[in-house]
């Protein structure tokens, strides 16, 4: 059995933080990644969206408990994940690119690391810092926010065996295909609710002859 599916990969997650090409190229050359682990990542990552939306601190959550909708937060955390993953692997065969779905998988959520962080981070830090201070936490959470953009850059190019160049065009060309998907599944969303308002007229109108 592939050690990439295995449920214990001898590669430690947080080396990716400091050793971000070095993971990756171990993940890919020596197949050492675990998918339980990385799920466990994405996993994590989904729970800091939740906590954030609902423990932040109330001076700066703008947004009231009543309106937290936990299929937004799983659209922008989960579902955001599995569609760049997807989507980057449907396009490194266009682009030349080398990785494999799996590795793709690995490697992105061995990366939403600081992401992680910086949720949980800034949940504790507005429920006990006052709006003066919380300057600092904002400024905090952009490095980590920027340095998860350069970690998926350096696994893009090291999974792909990209140039500069080829990572750039993959990264933008995965974000076109995304916005696509979602612009295909708003119409497909819009088409059904159409439907479903034509029946349900149809079958009132016949339920009152």
């Amino acid at each position: 059995m592939d050690k990439a599916f295995a449920f214990r990969g001898t590669v430690n997650p947080l080396k990716i933080i400091n050793h971000p090409i070095d993971t990756v190229e171990s993940l890919k050359e020596k197949k050492n990644g675990s998918i339980f682990s990385a799920t466990i990542l994405l996993a994590l990552f989904t729970i800091s969206e939740i906590v954030l939306d609902v423990l932040k601190g109330f001076i700066q959550n703008t947004s009231r408990i009543q309106d937290f909708n936990i299929i937004m937060v799983l659209a922008r955390s989960l579902f955001m994940v599995l569609l760049f993953v997807v989507t980057n692997w449907g396009l490194c065969t266009l682009l030349n690119g080398e990785g494999r779905m799996i590795d793709i998988y690995i490697s992105i959520c061995y990366c939403l690391l600081p992401l992680i962080f910086a949720r949980f981070f800034e949940t504790i830090a507005s429920n006990v810092l006052t709006a003066d201070e919380y300057v600092f936490v904002d400024m905090i959470v952009l490095c980590l926010n920027i340095w998860f953009v350069c970690l998926v850059l350096f696994s893009l190019k090291t999974i792909h065996n990209y140039s500069l160049g080829g990572m750039i065009l993959n990264a933008i060309a995965t974000l076109i295909g995304m916005a696509i998907v979602f612009f295909i599944i708003f119409l497909f969303v819009i088409l059904m609710q159409q439907l479903y308002i034509f029946f349900a007229t149809i079958i009132t109108e016949i339920m009152m002859r």
